[in-house]
């Protein structure tokens, strides 16, 4: 086997590590899935044959969209059971936005599987947890395209969550439940 690589002259070590980074950030540039376990380590888990799984789920792919389908599953109770269906819709919204944080919070590795990796290849508008979107469009004030605002809506709260899972020594000067109300409250004008 011959060698291709370039050899490089001594003294070049700051250049090859500009490459190295530029390389990586190359790399980088695509949006990166979430690494989940393989079967054979989903099997030695459960302390039986990889041809097991195989009996229950034709792929990795099978797999990974019922373990999705059920942490929606989880992140819906966790909002049903919160849900104080007497209250006004301002009350249950902030009632749904503190179980939402409360859930990401206790679960941030099943957040991340759910809302930071590429979906799984379905049809457009589709899927597991979708749903979700109606129910947040239900409670927001009526405006003209209520599932647009619910989308911002989203996006808003995933924006508090996300940078509170990964940014934990950032400079917060407030609590997540605050910020999440403050930019739901300025998106869907709310007191």
């Amino acid at each position: 086997m011959t060698d291709t690589r370039l050899r490089r002259a001594r003294g070049e070590g700051e250049r090859l590590r500009a490459e190295l980074v530029s390389a990586a950030i190359e790399l980088l540039l695509e949006p990166q899935s979430l690494p989940t376990p393989a079967l054979r380590a989903i099997a030695r888990a459960c302390g039986v044959a990889p041809s097991a799984v195989y009996l229950h789920f034709p792929s990795q792919d099978a797999l990974n969209y019922a373990v999705t389908e059920e942490l929606f599953g989880r992140l819906r109770h966790a909002l049903d059971v919160a849900d104080i269906s007497t209250g006004t819709h301002a009350d249950r919204l902030r009632a749904l936005i503190d179980a939402y944080l409360t859930w990401a919070e206790n679960h941030p590795g099943a957040y991340q599987l759910l809302f930071e990796r590429p979906d799984p290849p379905i049809e457009s508008g589709t899927g597991p947890g979708l749903d979700l979107l109606d129910r947040l469009a239900d409670l927001l004030p009526a405006a003209e395209n209520s599932a647009d605002l619910a989308l911002r809506v989203w996006c808003a709260l995933h924006g508090v969550v996300s940078l509170r899972i990964h940014k934990p020594t950032a400079p917060w000067t407030s609590e997540p439940r605050a910020d999440a109300w403050a930019v739901v409250a300025a998106l869907a004008d709310l007191p």
